[in-house]
């Protein structure tokens, strides 16, 4: 107790004395998860919760919904299961989504399937008359038919923020910090797999290493290297290069990388990423 009661009053006395800025970065805690941002705003998300946006944003994308159906989608996740993929709730409410078997949304091995459980969600909020001009809580209760349709309210400004980055083609607007998954599926060839149940499309190469993605056009392009940045949770991705930046595990976010910093292999992913979104895992 007494050595506890000893550092503490030497932190304190650090701060007060004005430490330097060694000692204030070694005091101030580690970076965690994923963050958004974009002119409209930032937040940050756990880093699985980025993975099951993500999964909900591919879906939506795939099935010819817009940034704004992804919006109303994330804020409905939000409340409720904290965009977390929970076993339980309710009744017999699971998943993202808290959809009920007993109410036809699906079997429970189908709801805590997040693509399933996103396409149900969409195939909903598709067949609402006016979803298009309500607000994105007023949505959210018009396929959920919660008890208490205001608590939706809180989540709409984040889940537009999330939603401009995975869906709008916003830039590098995602940055996550290095963190795996309690199972990592370090493999290339499932990341390939997985990319064509999302988006269903297929990558364009995939060796021991390396996913290329060929996409139409930028925003296309942004939105797949987005989705590849929030699946470094799952699959322990080293790197997503696009549009001439690199993203690598850690704090720095995108950068343009140099030889001097990032060694000319670097440079030369990064400016050939205009055409491609280049995933490479680290070496085994």
């Amino acid at each position: 107790m007494r050595a506890l009661l000893a550092l503490t009053s030497l932190l304190a006395a650090l701060v007060l004395a004005g430490c330097t800025e060694d000692a204030r970065d070694a005091l101030r805690p580690s970076r965690t998860g994923c963050y958004f941002t974009t002119g409209i705003g930032e937040t940050h998300l756990s880093s699985e919760q980025a993975s099951n946006a993500a999964t909900i944003a591919a879906v939506g994308l795939r099935d010819g919904m817009d940034e704004r159906a992804v919006a109303v989608a994330i804020t409905t996740a939000f409340q409720e299961s904290g965009l977390e993929n929970v076993d339980y709730g309710h009744d017999d409410s699971l998943g993202l989504f808290q959809q009920r078997p007993s109410m036809g949304w699906g079997s429970e091995a189908e709801l805590m399937d997040p693509v399933y459980a996103s396409f149900k969600f969409y195939e909903k909020l598709r067949r609402t008359d006016g979803w298009e001009d309500m607000t994105l809580a007023q949505a959210a209760q018009a396929v959920q038919v919660s008890a208490y349709p205001e608590l939706y309210e809180q989540w709409e400004e984040r889940a537009t923020v999330i939603a401009a980055v995975f869906a709008g083609g916003n830039g590098s607007g995602i940055g996550c910090v290095k963190g795996n998954a309690p199972e990592v599926a370090a493999d290339p060839a499932v990341l390939a797999e997985a990319f064509a149940y999302h988006w269903g499309a297929e990558v364009s190469e995939v060796d021991e290493t390396t996913v290329v993605i060929d996409p139409d056009d930028a925003a296309e392009g942004w939105n797949r290297a987005a989705w590849a940045v929030a699946r470094s949770y799952d699959f322990s991705i080293a790197s997503v290069a696009y549009g001439g930046m690199v993203w690598a595990a850690g704090e720095d976010g995108w950068v343009e990388p140099d030889a001097e910093d990032h060694g000319e292999a670097a440079v030369a992913i990064a400016n050939d990423s205009h055409a491609a979104v280049i995933i490479t895992f680290a070496a085994a």
